[in-house]
């Protein structure tokens, strides 16, 4: 028995709803070969059948998630014992790429274990259609669904979140005396793999990548201010003004008082 439910195409550009229902197939049955606009979700419920894309086939359970994406095709077919029940969702919005590569579907995976997601689903089959917030409420259940699929993420959060978070933190908090044990700390890791996987990626160390921001962002002090040596300097994290200087001067080659002077020299041959 196939439940298929209204959906009104709002075209909401993060993350919008295309349709929704739900399907207790017959033994046997099968379904695919035919190309999508949208990304296409199922959630089985009970039972077991199998999902094929292109030379791969996977056996799935209850608790299995199984999502084709735009332009794919795929086939999929109830088991002839235990038939499966699921439910599905169709979506699409500029948001899932960047939604999905932040859970088990990352790197162009086709399906993930997600038992923890049964009740989203029950949530989602008991929205009501044709009504003003339909859409709305499929909303709420599609971004829940990707916070607990992030949760969920069996496979650990992959380094190069921890590399942006690390390099957005020091980016937002550099004129704090911060450290890098802090911040390893923070995301729950050692610090060790941090400084490794961040060099790996980064090319530098994340207390490198720290004096870069912070001697970036002094120079561009001294450029387009009047502060004091000492004011540039606690504004990007040095209470100390010597070794502000040192190693500034270290990184431009000249001291920053000298680096003022030069660059205002510049702006003046420029603007004559």
């Amino acid at each position: 028995m196939t439940i298929e439910r209204s959906v009104l195409n709002r075209g909401y550009p993060g993350l919008n709803p295309i349709l929704y229902g739900e399907e207790q197939c017959a033994p046997g049955h099968s379904y695919g070969y035919a190309s999508r606009e949208y990304y296409l979700l199922h959630y089985v419920m009970n039972g077991r059948g199998v999902f094929s894309r292109g030379e791969e086939t996977y056996s799935l359970r209850r608790g299995c998630l199984f999502l084709i994406r735009p332009g794919e095709l795929t086939f999929y077919k109830a088991d002839d014992k235990m038939p499966w029940e699921y439910v599905w969702i169709g979506f699409d919005g500029e948001l899932c790429p960047s939604l999905l590569e932040t859970t088990g579907f990352a790197g162009g995976n086709c399906w993930v274990e997600a038992p923890a997601a049964s009740g989203l689903f029950e949530e989602l089959r008991a929205i009501p259609d044709r009504q003003p917030s339909t859409e709305l409420a499929l909303c709420a259940v599609l971004f829940k669904l990707f916070g607990l699929l992030c949760t969920e993420e069996k496979h650990g959060r992959p380094p190069r979140d921890y590399v942006a978070r690390t390099a957005d933190y020091i980016k937002a908090n550099y004129a704090l005396p911060i450290s890098i044990g802090s911040i390893a700390a923070m995301l729950g890791i050692d610090r060790r793999y941090l400084s490794r996987i961040f060099l790996r990626e980064i090319g530098v160390t994340p207390k490198e990548y720290l004096v870069r921001v912070r001697l970036s962002r002094a120079a561009g002090l001294l450029e387009t201010t009047s502060y004091t040596i000492a004011e540039t300097a606690r504004s990007v994290g040095y209470d100390d003004v010597y070794n502000f200087s040192k190693i500034f001067k270290k990184k431009y080659g000249i001291s920053p008082a000298y680096y003022r002077r030069q660059t205002a020299s510049r702006h003046l041959e420029k603007d004559g």
